[in-house]
């Protein structure tokens, strides 16, 4: 690890010595000067952990210095030393955003303790920003959605995963996106660069989905015409999604498993077999298990797929991610439709966050498109939902969200508008449908506190 790095800004010949013998002393890497404006430079050149600056210096003083490192290197920390030690200059400082403030004369010891805990904290804050960053990029899965626990866990696991050529057993109810999962899984594999092949094992009859999947040779049946390369082949190298694969026959489960176990396949109507080299991602809403235990499934072949399971979780069991799915859909309506839909209005949201979902992500995603016809414009108010979200005919569906986590979403949405609106409160209050005045009593009863504004916090500014 890098040692961090300081620079010392002070006018006194010998004091800016002792600090800099100090500092190095302490394993951080230092720069020194005793002109406020050369320290200008330096901060626009050179990266700092830390800048100490001296209050009074020649030319531009400590405060200008701090004024100028929040303009150019927010992530600096600034510790303010002076001989003219006052109330007023600390607290001037610390609302222009230093850390800290000491009063000369000191003791090295008071100084080498505050630096320490002013680098500790910020490591700490980077860290924290690394990690959140890091998050962003690791848990961006395509079309896949939701910081929720349970999809954070969904994350990690195909971070471990995702290298290997273990087969994959996806679990989860219909509509809750495992064909999404399946593909976020080929994309961030070794086999992205070849194709991804999907088919839905539930939608063909067993004569059908063996020449779809082995393909055949010219006469190997009435229709046979010519040679067909099958999907086993289109996805040679690549990664084939077995979607449903509770349906399949036991007859087809038997033909399944030698591919499985050997890779090898024999086209209809072919003489000889062929190989291939396939991930096999494979996907069902049922109980594997209780089809084992009745017969319907075999045994070898569960135990052959299931190397490695995901479970999905319904959306009623993350309704944390429903503000991030919605936003998402209208964002991706917006661009198909060539609108400009706003979100939904807190009325609106709390209905949806209310509504169980027996249809997952799919019947989600159907709302926002039903809003998206019946509104033409503005946000999406509980009209444009469908009946059943409306409470009007979905009583017997919607369960009561706990308050508290209610207003943890909305705080939630609020911050996000505010994310995307670079900090502006106004349009951040018209993107949510809000008053302005309606925006800032929310903020203060969610007990938000919003970033400063001209050195003073919200909850000044609004009384």
């Amino acid at each position: 690890m890098n040692p961090a790095s300081v620079l010392i800004v002070e006018d006194d010949t010998k004091l800016r010595h002792a600090l800099k013998e100090i500092m190095t002393r302490e394993g951080y890497a230092v720069d020194a000067t005793e002109s406020g404006d050369t320290a200008v430079s330096m901060i626009k050149d050179t990266v700092y952990d830390l800048v100490i600056t001296d209050l009074k210096l020649p030319g531009i003083d400590g405060m200008d210095v701090l004024r100028s490192v929040q303009k150019l290197a927010r992530d600096t920390s600034v510790i303010i030393i002076t001989a003219y030690a006052t109330v007023d200059t600390a607290v001037e400082a610390m609302k222009e955003g230093a850390e800290d403030y000491i009063a000369k004369p000191f003791n090295l010891e008071e100084i080498r303790l505050v630096v320490r805990k002013v680098l500790d904290k910020k490591a700490l804050v980077d860290d924290n920003r690394f990690l959140r960053n890091q998050l962003k990029k690791k848990y961006s899965f395509g079309n896949l959605v939701g910081n929720s626990e349970a999809m954070v866990e969904v994350y990690k696991t195909i971070e471990k995963i995702k290298d290997s050529r273990a087969t994959i057993l996806i679990l989860g109810e219909t509509g809750t996106g495992k064909e999404l999962l399946a593909r976020a899984i080929h994309d961030l594999s070794p086999r992205r660069r070849h194709s991804f092949v999907a088919v839905n094992c539930a939608a063909l009859p067993d004569t059908l989905l063996e020449s779809e999947l082995f393909g055949y040779k010219k006469g190997a049946f009435t229709d046979a015409k010519r040679d067909k390369a099958g999907l086993f082949a289109a996805a040679k190298n690549g990664s084939l999604f077995l979607d449903e694969i509770g349906e399949v026959s036991p007859a087809f489960q038997v033909r399944l498993l030698r591919v499985l176990q050997d890779q090898v396949y024999h086209p209809l109507g072919a003489t000889r077999e062929e190989k291939t080299d396939v991930r096999f991602i494979a996907a069902t809403n049922k109980n594997l298990h209780d089809l084992v235990s009745a017969g319907s499934f075999r045994e070898d072949l569960y135990y052959r797929i299931n190397v490695v399971n995901l479970f999905l979780p319904p959306l009623r069991e993350r309704r944390e991610d429903i503000p991030l799915l919605v936003d998402h859909f209208i964002r991706k309506n917006n661009v198909l439709r060539q609108k400009n839909l706003k979100g939904p209005t807190p009325e609106a949201l709390a209905l949806l966050l209310a509504y169980s979902f027996p249809g997952n992500i799919r019947e989600l995603e159907n709302a926002i498109e039903h809003a998206f016809v019946l509104c033409r414009e503005g946000h999406i108010t509980p009209y444009c939902l469908p009946e059943a979200m409306q409470g009007s005919n979905g009583e017997k569906k919607t369960q009561l969200v706990p308050a508290e986590a209610i207003k943890s979403m909305e705080a939630r949405a609020i911050l996000d508008a505010l994310e995307r609106n670079r900090g502006n409160r106004l349009a951040a209050a018209r993107e949510l449908g809000m008053h302005k005045s309606t925006f800032f009593r929310r903020v203060r009863g969610l007990g938000i506190e919003l970033p400063r504004i001209d050195g003073r916090s919200d909850k000044k500014v609004m009384k």
